[in-house]
């Protein structure tokens, strides 16, 4: 079944203030309760494996192109086994998907992305002035987004319009996951438009490496997304790529120079600890399969034994966007479960889908064998109360 597409932008009900209401609700409400199902990101390694990274040592503070950045772009392109000149250090990867905005979504183009998700999929190509195109991901269809319905998004355009996409694989903040030859097909329907297929793969380290999909590796008109937060629990360096596919090479000047506008440089202490970071990959992943062994199955089950929960389970990652039936209002829902039952959990208004909850295990297992259970009570009463 074609997804169903929307055309006009919306931003809920704070639209004539806000573009991204859903971190003002992440830093003022959304990480303070004593079970916090809300993060979709590992926790802060421990202190003294920070302290083997060198974070106890006196700051480096020595020009970041001198050594630090084309020390990590180095080690980057060694990992992803591209040359060095298609890969951009940026500042996380939300400065990341500015500068793509700001080179790829201007007016006169057209950008295809989908819903649920996260809200600069939505906000970036509308505030730079494209033709913005979102597609439903259905829970009903196992999240899944038609490669055809690209392609249906995509035509119609004016003359001289390109058509690009912007999405996120795995999804956030449903955790489906577009397979090799549907982002292949999606990546061919781009260059037919005359764009590129911009991929947000930050939640893609989660997977085992031989089960990783890059738009990068897969076309030649794909760009990819990552950074060291979610998987590795390194989210405040504030260090993220965009590691570009060989047909788009040339673009980095012009990259570069709109980072230069953004942010000038990013900290030489937070590039040399990635960059250190960068050679513990597998221990940093150790406390995720920790918790994908001992808590993933919790959630699990919780989501097919709780009466009026409807979800899907990610292949891999620490979230899930089950839908809870009978509940309109999921902003009410989840300012209840904190206020009254101690839990914090994203609304689905947040992801543009009212009636979710985004969960995430990324707890040990007993702290969430206990949320989980302060989650059923307080959905149960928000119920009755209803």
């Amino acid at each position: 079944m074609r997804a169903r597409m929307h055309v006009e932008h919306d931003r809920g009900p704070e639209a004539e203030a806000l573009w991204f209401p859903y971190m003002v609700w992440a830093k003022e409400q959304g990480f303070h309760s004593p079970y916090c199902l809300s993060q979709s990101g590992m926790p802060v390694p421990e202190a003294g494996f920070l302290a083997a990274l060198g974070t106890d040592r006196a700051p480096d503070l020595a020009h970041p192109l001198r050594a630090a950045t084309p020390g990590l772009e180095a080690r980057l392109a060694e990992l992803f086994a591209v040359d060095p000149a298609r890969v951009i250090v940026t500042a996380g990867a939300s400065a990341a998907m500015q500068l793509v905005a700001l080179r790829w979504f201007r007016g006169g183009a057209r950008v295809v992305t989908e819903l649920p998700s996260y809200d600069p999929f939505r906000a970036l190509p509308a505030l730079f002035g494209a033709d913005a195109r979102v597609l439903e991901r259905r829970l009903d269809e196992g999240w899944s987004l038609d490669p055809d319905a690209v392609a249906d998004a995509l035509a119609g355009r004016g003359a001289g319009t390109r058509g690009h996409v912007f999405l996120a694989n795995p999804n956030n903040p449903t955790g489906a996951t577009l397979a090799r030859a549907e982002l292949s097909r999606i990546a061919v329907h781009a260059a037919r438009a005359g764009g590129v297929l911009i991929g947000n793969e930050v939640y893609m380290e989660f997977a085992p490496p031989e089960r990783r999909v890059h738009a990068f590796e897969l076309a030649p008109n794909g760009v990819s997304i990552g950074s060291l937060t979610k998987a590795y629990g390194l989210g405040a360096l504030r260090i993220g790529w965009l590691i570009l596919g060989a047909e788009l090479a040339g673009e980095r000047r012009r990259l570069l120079d709109l980072a230069n506008l953004v942010y000038v440089d990013l900290a030489t202490p937070a590039l040399r600890i990635a960059r250190v970071a960068l050679e513990h990959l597998p221990e940093l992943l150790a406390p995720y399969r920790r918790l994908e062994h001992e808590s993933r199955p919790l959630l699990r089950g919780w989501m097919r034994d709780t009466p009026g929960v409807r979800g899907t389970e990610s292949p891999f990652g620490l979230i899930a966007f089950p839908r809870i039936e009978g509940v309109a209002d999921t902003r009410a829902l989840s300012a209840f479960l904190a206020r009254e039952h101690g839990v914090d959990a994203v609304p689905g208004e947040h992801f543009g889908l009212a009636g979710h909850l985004r969960l995430g295990f990324g707890v040990p297992a007993a702290t969430l064998a206990v949320g989980l259970e302060h989650l059923t009570a307080g959905i149960e009463a928000f119920r009755a109360r209803a």
